[in-house]
């Protein structure tokens, strides 16, 4: 065979070959999650846990080998802060806000978090399904320093309940328990998860949480950074998409939910 021939066919081969490898090649992705966001997303013991990451796991093994996807933790103001001048990918699980318009896209819903009543049996042997109109004159626990319901606060503005801060899930749920409030205004699965994971030593009196009413809600999701933008990006979010949506289809989502709900 000519020299030159030989040549010309030896690259095309080995051009091919390094086509091929590039299209097979797996990308390397990485998703930052909020680090102290129990028990949705949390690092306890040096492990990244938590609802979020269970689900987030179980879709990232659905999308290997294309995609190598990794789970981080970071704080949460850092995270949005890295995610608005594009030093991040991807990050959750913010809720959907119009003035972060440095998220584009936003992924289908990865949850729907919900701030409930919990009350104690005293308080519940009375109906009371209508928020404010039953639960009138009542002491309702908070957890200092956390946002609310925006109809609990405007109730409490106006005197029809009152709000006792407290710190932390564990003294609230102490509080319900003994009667020392009527009511408690927690995230749900906040709440539940707290009950579940209480010390030993607590004093747990008789913790049943009763559900009242449900006061707000809020979706979550993956927000994609509108300015780090890879070559995989429009695949990358349209198959974790459909990989999400298979999953709360089959009921794969559910399960995991009721992990920490149950």
């Amino acid at each position: 065979m000519n020299p030159h021939i030989l040549r010309q066919f030896i690259c095309l081969n080995l051009l091919g070959l390094s086509l091929m490898s590039t299209g097979n090649a797996t990308e390397s992705v990485i998703l930052y999650g909020d680090d102290n966001y129990a028990p949705y997303s949390y690092v306890e013991d040096g492990h990244f846990k938590g609802m979020y990451i269970d689900i987030l796991t179980a879709a990232a093994k659905k999308l290997a080998p294309e995609y190598a996807v990794e789970l981080r933790p970071i704080p949460w103001k850092r995270g949005l802060a890295d995610l608005e001048i594009g030093n991040s990918f991807a990050l959750f699980p913010p809720g959907l806000k119009l003035e972060r318009n440095y998220i584009q896209p936003y992924s289908v819903v990865l949850y729907r978090e919900t701030v409930v009543l919990f009350c104690n049996d005293k308080i519940m042997q009375t109906p009371r399904k209508a928020f404010p109109e039953d639960f009138i004159g009542l002491t309702v626990g908070v957890n200092a320093g956390f946002l609310l319901s925006d109809r609990l606060m405007q109730a409490a503005k106006q005197g029809m309940v009152k709000l006792d801060p407290a710190k932390g899930n564990e003294t609230n749920i102490e509080k319900l328990a003994l009667k020392r409030i009527d009511c408690y205004a927690s995230d749900r699965a906040a709440a539940l998860y707290s009950v579940k994971h209480l010390p030993p030593n607590f004093n747990r009196g008789e913790i049943i949480l009763k559900e009242a009413v449900e006061l707000s809600g809020e979706d979550t999701y993956i927000a994609y950074s509108a300015k780090n933008n890879p070559v995989y990006k429009s695949d990358f979010v349209a198959k974790m998409n459909t990989v999400l949506a298979s999953m709360k289809k089959s009921g794969e989502t559910t399960r995991i939910e009721n992990a920490y709900l149950r």
